[in-house]
């Protein structure tokens, strides 16, 4: 297998995981353990082949990724499959990648909020989530073993999936057209 089929393999996976799991997240607001798991074994086998980015890389992209998430899970901002569908992109993207990965999926899911705020007629209590979410993690940050917070939500979130597949499509295409 040449380098630029392999390539055009590893992308392939990756964007069969991401619509899977925005399809699903959007229809029923969580993602499937199966579905992950099978992404970060096709990650780490792709890794790990003659023409991977190598085992080291996916593994450091996967933990960085799933750290990264796991903060906002703690803060209540993200469900624990949007945590661990983070872990797998970034066990195919690995490490650094996945730290510009991470920021564009932050991006991408402030402006989607924006908008799916405005769509579903929440703007008003999005910015009276902010405002309380702001407060409460200035709060835990300075008392020591405080517990996990939970922000108040709308009838309807943005299913995050969306932005984690909007900022991971944005580096990918960022960097293989470059």
């Amino acid at each position: 297998m040449t380098h630029n089929s392999f390539e055009l393999v590893h992308r392939l996976a990756l964007l069969a995981m991401l619509m899977a799991a925005m399809w699903y997240d959007t229809r029923y607001r969580r993602i499937p353990n199966t579905l992950v798991l099978w992404g970060s074994l096709t990650a780490i086998g792709l890794s790990v082949s003659t023409l991977g980015a190598g085992l080291n890389s996916a593994l450091a992209g996967g933990v960085v990724g799933f750290f990264v998430f796991g903060v906002l899970y703690r803060f209540g901002m993200v469900g624990a499959g949007d945590v661990k569908l983070v872990a797998a992109t970034g066990f195919f993207l690995g490490y650094p990648d996945i730290w510009g990965v991470v920021l564009l999926i932050f991006l991408t899911g402030g402006i989607l909020s924006v908008g799916w705020a405005w769509f579903t007629d929440q703007m008003g209590q999005t910015v009276k989530n902010l405002r309380t979410a702001m407060s409460l993690t200035w709060q835990t940050t300075h008392t020591p073993n405080s517990p996990r917070i939970d922000v108040p939500t709308g009838p309807t979130r943005l299913p995050y999936a969306l932005a984690i597949g909007a900022g991971t499509a944005i580096h990918v295409l960022s960097t293989w057209f470059a």
